[in-house]
């Protein structure tokens, strides 16, 4: 199984810069023509949220027609950007987003990693929340399947990541609860979330946690005492993430990549050989 996750890609209306600066349209059709050109092609692209600048009808729109180009199926999350009734507005005849319901949960089960995608938007604010309706979503679908490798994905890290800007902190509450009711299920083998605009990973309720880069501007590694927030000029990237059912030497595992976005030479092939990963 090859999962895509693309992440915050904040499209704005068309041919509108974000911040004056930052064509976020253009940097989502590049990072989907890397994508459409894998080999071998993903199976799944998990968007983990802030789909949209602004949260509003147009804008879901203009990111309809860009990712309406994909290849591969395409899912998604809501972030802090999103709003929820324009979510189901424009992607409401899906069959894995949910029509009713306070929050935009659902569960894939078609794949060889079950995949838990979990809503942990406050309206309206930045940070987020597990509070204890999603924490006992959550745990009562990790219970119903508990012998079924698992990815939980949210928008907001559970973590802190280090970062002293406005993204420093993903959840406002409900991080310890979470790490705690993954420590009791130990099929979870990544946590996934979006949110800080660029890729950090640590270990999290058991397992591991990564936070994906974004497709359009990366925020800079700030982590000095002034509370600053900048996007730097670094390649936005994907995340690549690869369930290998029998070939690491201690079994089955999720390995996650991060493939950077750009305009460069292409790959310069060393050597071609009909290579196979063997236990060490």
């Amino acid at each position: 199984m090859i999962l895509v996750q693309i992440s915050d890609t904040h499209i704005d209306a068309p041919d509108k810069f974000v911040y004056g600066h930052f064509d976020t349209a253009a940097m989502l059709t590049r990072a989907i023509e890397v994508i459409n050109t894998m080999d071998p092609a993903p199976d799944l692209v998990l968007h983990t949220g802030d789909i949209a600048s602004h949260g509003d009808a147009n804008q879901y729109a203009a990111f309809k027609d860009i990712a309406d180009k994909l290849t591969a199926p395409l899912v998604l999350i809501p972030g802090n950007h999103d709003d929820r009734d324009a979510l189901r507005t424009a992607f409401g005849g899906t069959p894995w987003l949910p029509t009713t319901g306070k929050f935009l949960h659902y569960i894939l089960d078609d794949y060889a990693v079950r995949i838990i995608c979990c809503d942990s938007v406050i309206a309206g604010e930045t940070p987020g929340e597990l509070c204890l309706d999603r924490l006992n979503w959550l745990d009562e679908q990790l219970s119903a399947v508990p012998d079924r490798p698992t990815i939980v994905a949210l928008h907001h890290p559970p973590f802190y990541t280090g970062m002293t800007g406005t993204s420093a902190k993903g959840l406002s509450q409900g991080g310890a609860e979470l790490d705690a009711l993954l420590r009791r299920h130990s099929q979870v083998v990544r946590v996934l979330a979006g949110h800080v605009h660029r890729p950090i990973t640590t270990s999290f309720g058991g397992t591991l946690a990564f936070a994906g880069p974004t497709t359009c501007y990366p925020f800079g590694l700030e982590i000095g005492p002034a509370q600053i927030l900048s996007a730097a000029n670094e390649p936005p990237a994907i995340g690549v993430h690869l369930w290998l059912p029998d070939a690491t030497p201690t079994g089955p595992g999720l390995v996650s990549h991060v493939l950077p976005i750009g305009d460069w030479d292409p790959a310069i092939t060393i050597k071609k050989a009909d290579v196979r990963m063997v236990q060490a």
